[in-house]
């Protein structure tokens, strides 16, 4: 889904698991939030896909901090984490246009921490500050930091495997969003189970070669 669906949806879905549950809504939708807010929605994910289909949507809601529940942003930039940090995001998501490969996601990380550890250096960080709209203050939740720990960020893009899960958490996500294809394998449950479990076991060898087993992926 890349807009709010029905509400009904939303708070049918809500009223029947005890997970929490994600909206997204329109760049900007700041009606549709309040919808998804009102109907039970645990977080709501100001969603790119939507950007092309509506004219107009590149503003961000800006007072997502002050809303009741957490807002999730794709992001593909360091200018991006900050600025939608500066909006009150607490979840940020490696930002996606169409469906792609772990690789992709991966590329994306690695280009956030080499921008990191680039302004980490206060000539490099003041020299690109004088053409962005961010500020010096915007800096300090990156000021000192050797990885991308020092941000909320979540992989997203091509997670459906224990090992895709380790990957994202050796390059210190703060967690994953998986991959809906987890659906098609030919053991989801233990498939889920076994990537819930990596997410703490990633470091663990032994632990992932026994969660990569029996979780019933598809080679072609």
């Amino acid at each position: 889904m890349s807009r709010l669906v029905d509400p009904r949806v939303t708070q049918a879905i809500a009223n029947s698991v005890l997970i929490p549950t994600v909206a997204k809504i329109s760049i900007g939708h700041y009606i549709e939030a309040d919808v998804a807010i009102e109907v039970g929605s645990n977080f709501v994910d100001e969603c790119e896909y939507a950007v092309a289909a509506v004219a107009g949507a590149t503003v961000f809601i800006k007072n997502k901090g002050a809303q009741p529940v957490p807002f999730i942003c794709g992001v593909t930039s360091l200018a991006d984490c900050l600025r939608r940090l500066k909006e009150g995001a607490k979840i940020l998501r490696i930002k996606q246009t169409a469906a792609v490969r772990v690789d992709a996601t991966l590329a994306t990380l690695k280009k956030l921490l080499a921008e990191v550890i680039k302004y980490q250096d206060e000539k490099a960080r003041k020299l690109w500050l004088r053409s962005s709209v961010l500020e010096e203050a915007d800096f300090d939740r990156i000021r000192g930091a050797k990885d991308l720990s020092c941000l909320p960020l979540y992989g997203y893009g091509g997670i459906s495997t224990p090992r895709d899960v380790a990957l994202m958490m050796d390059m210190k996500c703060t967690g994953v969003f998986v991959d809906n294809t987890v659906f098609t394998s030919d053991n989801p449950r233990n498939r889920l189970k076994a990537i819930v479990a990596a997410v703490s076991s990633f470091d663990d060898m032994d632990k992932m070669i026994d969660l990569s087993i029996g979780t019933g992926e598809r080679f072609v």
